[in-house]
Formats: C-alpha cells, sequence, structure tokens
C-alpha cells in the first residue's frame, strides 16, 4: 500500500526533534559528569597546589626569621606575603564564563597565638654552671682546672724601693703542659757616654782611648790633656712584661703589662685575658703551676685559679611561651591542612590526625664521640634557640585576599649557661614542650627520640607527664653520682621575641 507523502514529511520531523533532545541529553550527562569528576578533581588539584605554595611561604618566612635572628637585627622588620586563597593564585580557564562549571574558590585564615586555649610553652631545667656576679669561685696555684677557668690570676706583692734599680731583676713561672707564660721584672735604662777627666791625663789618655772610643784633646792650665769617654747607663723605671711560649715556640715576647711600677704596690696579671693567646690552648682537666725562678728581695708570687660562674642545681628557667603564626585551609575538595611557625620549626598538621615538622625547631643536639677511654671528653652539645612570638600579639585574618605579615626582632637575650671552650658546663638536662593538642605531644615525642638517637646521645629518655613532653639527657655527674671527671654536656641556649603584625583586605579580621 502507498503511503502518504505527508506522513512521510511528520515522521522525518519527529526524527529531527528526537535527535536533539538526545543531543541534549548527552551534553546534559558530560556536563553533569564533569561536574561530579572533573570539577571537583580540577579544585583538588588547585587546592593541593595552593597548599605548596603555603608551605613555601612558610619556608621563606622562617628563613626571614632566621636571618635576623643569625644577624642580631635587634628592631629591623622584614615583611612576608600569604596568599590565603586559591582564587589570588590561579587563572580562570575559558570555563569561567560558566561560574557553576569551576570549582569554589577556597579560603584560609592565618592567625597569631590562636593556635591553642592555653598557651604552650618551653620549659628547661639542669645542673649547670651558670654564671654569676656575686658568687666566685677560685683555687690557689698550684691547681688542677676540671673545666675552663675564667681567669688565672697572677699576683705580686710585697715590693720594696730597693727591688726597683737597674740590677733588679725577679721572674715568675706559670706553666702547663701545653703553654708556659713568665712574668718579670724588666728594668728599663737608657744608655749614654760619660767623660771625664783622668788624674794623669799622659798616662791615661791612651788606654781610656782604646777601650771606650776616642778621647777628645782639651788645652788645660798650659798643658794638652783629654777627656775620657765612659759607657753609662740611666734607670728609668721597672716594668713588668710577659713572655708567653705554647707548644714551645713564644708567641710573644717581653709584652708590657705595667709601666713604671711602685713600691707597695700589689699587681695582678689576668692570663685568661684574650690578648695573651692562652684561654683556646687551656684544655681542661688541666694543672697550672707556679714558681718563683728569680727571687729577688721579699717579692711574693702568688696565684688562683677563678670561675665566674657557679653550679646551680636545679637552674630552672621560667616557662617561655612559645606562641605560633599559623594558616588554617578552608579547603573545599581536599583535606584540610594547618602549617605553623613555632620554635623556629615549620609544622604541618591534618585533620586526618597526624602532625609533622617540615622544617625542624630550634633545638638540636649533636655528641663529639672522642675517647673509650676518658669518656669524660666525650661531650654531647645541646643547642637551644628558643625563637618565640610576642604574646602580646594577637590576630586574624581570614578570606581568600593576599595578606602581608610583618615581623620584627625585638630583643635577644642569652641564657647564662657559662661559656666553657673546650669542656661542658652541665651534669643533666631537661627539655620540655608543654602543650594540650595531642597531635603536637606526638610528634614532639617523634622529635625528641629521633634527633637524640640520629646524634647518638648515649644517655637519654623521652616521656610524657600531663601535656608536657620532655627529654632529659643524663651525664656521667648526674645527681645519683657520687664522684665523677667533670661535667660532659654543654649547653647553649638563647632567647628571641618577635613582634607580628597582619596587613591585608581579609574578610575577617581581629
Amino acid at each position: 500500500m502507498r503511503v502518504p507523502s505527508s506522513r512521510k514529511q511528520n515522521d522525518t520531523a519527529l526524527s529531527e526533534v528526537i535527535g536533539f533532545v538526545l543531543i541534549l541529553g548527552l551534553i546534559g550527562i558530560v556536563a553533569s559528569l564533569y561536574l561530579t569528576y572533573g570539577v571537583p578533581a580540577q579544585g583538588r588539584e588547585d587546592e593541593i597546589t595552593h597548599m605548596n605554595v603555603i608551605k613555601d611561604e612558610f619556608i621563606g618566612y622562617k628563613l626571614s626569621l632566621d636571618s635576623l635572628f643569625t644577624n642580631k637585627q635587634v628592631g629591623l622588620t622584614m615583611s612576608d606575603s600569604f596568599t590565603l586563597g586559591t582564587k589570588g593564585v590561579f587563572t580562570e580557564g575559558m570555563m569561567s564564563i560558566v561560574p557553576v562549571m569551576n570549582p569554589a574558590s577556597s579560603g584560609g585564615i592565618i592567625a597569631i597565638n590562636q593556635r591553642t586555649a592555653t598557651p604552650e610553652t618551653l620549659t628547661l631545667s639542669s645542673r649547670s654552671f651558670i654564671l654569676n656576679n656575686t658568687v666566685k669561685y677560685s683555687t690557689d696555684l698550684p691547681a688542677t682546672a676540671k673545666n675552663t677557668p675564667g681567669h688565672i690570676y697572677v699576683n705580686l706583692s710585697n715590693i720594696q724601693s730597693s727591688d726597683l734599680s737597674a740590677n733588679g731583676n725577679f721572674g715568675a713561672t706559670v706553666n702547663t703542659t701545653s703553654w708556659v707564660a713568665y712574668v718579670n721584672f724588666t728594668p728599663e735604662t737608657s744608655f749614654y757616654q760619660n767623660y771625664f777627666m783622668p788624674t794623669n791625663p799622659q798616662a791615661a789618655c791612651v788606654p781610656a782611648q782604646n777601650q771606650n772610643g776616642t778621647a777628645i784633646s782639651v788645652w788645660s792650665n798650659g798643658n794638652y790633656g783629654c777627656l775620657v769617654p765612659m759607657n753609662a747607663y740611666a734607670y728609668n723605671g721597672t716594668d713588668i712584661t710577659v713572655t708567653v711560649k705554647k707548644g714551645g715556640i713564644i708567641t710573644m715576647q717581653n709584652y708590657p703589662v705595667y709601666r713604671n711600677i711602685r713600691a707597695g704596690t700589689t699587681y695582678t696579671i689576668d692570663l685568661m685575658d684574650e690578648s695573651y693567646g692562652l684561654k683556646s690552648a687551656t684544655v681542661p682537666p688541666v694543672t697550672v703551676g707556679i714558681t718563683r725562678d728569680k727571687p729577688l728581695g721579699s717579692i711574693t708570687a702568688t696565684g688562683n685559679i677563678s670561675y665566674d660562674y657557679a653550679e646551680t642545681n636545679p637552674y630552672t628557667v621560667s616557662p617561655i611561651p612559645l606562641g605560633a603564626v599559623e594558616y588554617r585551609s578552608q579547603n573545599n575538595y581536599w583535606i584540610n591542612q594547618n602549617y605553623y611557625y613555632q620554635l623556629g620549626g615549620v609544622f604541618l598538621s591534618q585533620t586526618d590526625g597526624n602532625t609533622s615538622y617540615k622544617l625542624p625547631p630550634e633545638i638540636t643536639f649533636s655528641y663529639n664521640n672522642v675517647s673509650n677511654i676518658d669518656t669524660s671528653k666525650n661531650i654531647v652539645t645541646v643547642n637551644i634557640n628558643a625563637l618565640t612570638i610576642d604574646p602580646n600579639n594577637r590576630g586574624v585574618v581570614g578570606g581568600n585576599s593576599p595578606v602581608q605579615l610583618k615581623s620584627r626582632l625585638t630583643n635577644i637575650t642569652p641564657l647564662p649557661y657559662a661559656y666553657t671552650p673546650n669542656s661542658a658546663n652541665t651534669k643533666w638536662i631537661r627539655i620540655g614542650v608543654n602543650t594540650p593538642d595531642p597531635q603536637a605531644q606526638a610528634m614532639w615525642k617523634n622529635y625528641f627520640n629521633y634527633i637524640a638517637t640520629v646524634a647518638g646521645v648515649p644517655n637519654f629518655q623521652v616521656n610524657q607527664s600531663g601535656t608536657e613532653v620532655f627529654i632529659r639527657i643524663r651525664g656521667l655527674c648526674d645527681d645519683d653520682v657520687s664522684t665523677c671527671p667533670s661535667p660532659d654536656i654543654n649547653v647553649i641556649a638563647s632567647q628571641a621575641f618577635y613582634s607580628e603584625t597582619i596587613h591585608g583586605i581579609g574578610g575577617t579580621m581581629q
């Protein structure tokens, strides 16, 4: 049967409509797949990249603060920028005309001293030699110094007027196994020639001329005679001089310490003065002796070893508030991460329950294991730089625009551990970090264990008491040891404060 032509035209129109609907459906499916998978994937990639940018910005921030501290630029301000969200970092693509086809921009928050409800603190306690301006420990020579002495004094007393002459020579020697210092009286004289007239000119002129120089002919009382030159010396005073010999080589000779000394005065010489160059050569334990090898009259030479510090047990530092500069992400497609700067380190805390350090804090250990026989020479060095954010600074800025953080180093204060080159100042030390954050507690445990193990520290314990994680390093001279050769832990510590201010156009600020 033959189909009418009008029906054919209707069928053709219907097929075109169905095809167009199918195309729309296909476009809808593709758009839905892109919205479901493509947009989140792009957003996740943008946020991962942005978090890497944040990490780099925190590293740059740490380097800025380190440079202020290392160069002791107290009062100097440095600026660092932080990009809070992805919108301020990434350029939108061709789909930007359709906002729904682009991932939502993430934001973030920069916070100063907002990390925990209660302040996180650093605690230090130890049995150490602490600098002390009132208490002095001294021992008369000869003596053995188990630690580097602050001073080795030589005292010259009972000087009489009769001792001060051109022939008045006095000397005392101070010696160790590595150096010798000679402390001497050195009379100062000036040479001149004095002429005189011999009683018998004719008999005396020729011999005198041959002995002392050229005689001068003179006319006296109608006869020729001569003036005979005789060598003479004028005494101008007596100096106290020091000669130093290290390793058998003279490094300083007749160095005048006191000019034109006087009777009845006691003179003191400190051989640990930097000008003599003996402090670095005095390696404890060392025996220092003194002898009077050139006696003169009733002059006495005595000496003593003196220390500028006193042993304190325990020496406790008041808890140091650490503070923190923190970035809190507000990611839409990836896990949230918090980067923060604290105690000179850069840390990462994630919502999955982990906290790790990207750059280590300023607490480090090293172990100088040089002797298997005399273990007292094996020294553990503890370096602590408590780089803290001023607890009076507080602020929060949120949004997705860039912000600027200005940091000013307000002060640097060395902690008063005695400086003892080539030796140690501490018998035991306990370092603790008090934080209510359980993730940070676990991180500090791992950090203390790791750095002590890697450094080869021979005797340490890491533990936790309440919210405080601590490491205790035990030396040969711990509290329960009755006798020991000398301390074997050397602590070098200082504290620095930074003042922080935020400048930006974020959405939230306080």
